[in-house]
């Protein structure tokens, strides 16, 4: 089981135990460190983040509902693993959902909302960004972005359903659409929510059918030296 940078945690500033719990774990499955259908022993987690059980088992109850986790009252806890029928189920939803909350965002922005995310969407494509950089900068943007859709609750599905297949781009190293990335910024600029949303389409197409290949590939043992 990978470790976990007690001092990161520390310095985040938490409202209470169980969230900065919460946020350490869920940062170490979305990154890979804690990889899908990983066991995870309790014990040597609370000790690596510095609490006791009890805000550990809070955290780990979060990560259940947010589908992160698997928990199993005489057996343990594990990190949820999906397959591509699940992969497919969850694409389907975020191009039920994503396109929507993309058009309702970007229509009503105002200057300063539309240079904070071209600002960030710019900087998710930086070059010399981590795995995990990258993945943390395309959290950042889009939960910025649907937060300004006035859909409060679908944007916390979105934000879940992303979750749980962004950790497998991450581990799969996967290199992000820059050009439609650019086009968005620009349908930003222009407020022009409509094409944002068929960009969006697409690219959530895209990256989809990207993943389910790579899946299936790796499941048949032609994957095995792809990054």
């Amino acid at each position: 089981m990978g470790g976990i940078n007690r001092d990161e945690v520390e310095m985040s500033a938490p409202r209470s135990v169980e969230e900065v719990v919460t946020e350490a774990l869920r940062n170490a499955i979305l990154q890979g460190i804690l990889a899908p259908g990983e066991r995870l022993a309790q014990s040597q987690l609370a000790d690596q983040l510095g609490v006791s059980r009890i805000p550990l088992r809070d955290a780990l109850r979060r990560l259940e509902v947010e589908g992160l986790v698997r928990l199993d009252g005489r057996r343990g806890a594990w990190v949820t693993s999906l397959d591509e029928r699940d992969i497919t189920e969850i694409y389907e939803l975020r191009l039920m959902f994503e396109p929507v909350c993309m058009e309702l965002a970007v229509t009503g922005l105002d200057d300063t909302s539309a240079e904070l995310l071209c600002a960030l969407s710019e900087r998710m494509d930086e070059e010399d960004l981590s795995s995990a950089e990258a993945l943390m900068a395309r959290r950042l943007f889009y939960g910025e972005l649907y937060s300004r859709a006035g859909r409060r609750y679908t944007s916390d599905l979105i934000v879940r359903l992303r979750n749980n297949v962004d950790r497998y781009h991450a581990l799969e190293r996967r290199d992000h659409s820059h050009a439609a990335h650019a086009e968005i910024r620009d349908c930003i600029r222009s407020r022009d929510g409509e094409k944002a949303a068929r960009i969006l389409s697409a690219h959530l197409e895209e990256a989809r059918d990207d993943l389910t290949t790579k899946m299936a590939d790796a499941s048949s043992g032609k994957g095995e030296t792809e990054n």
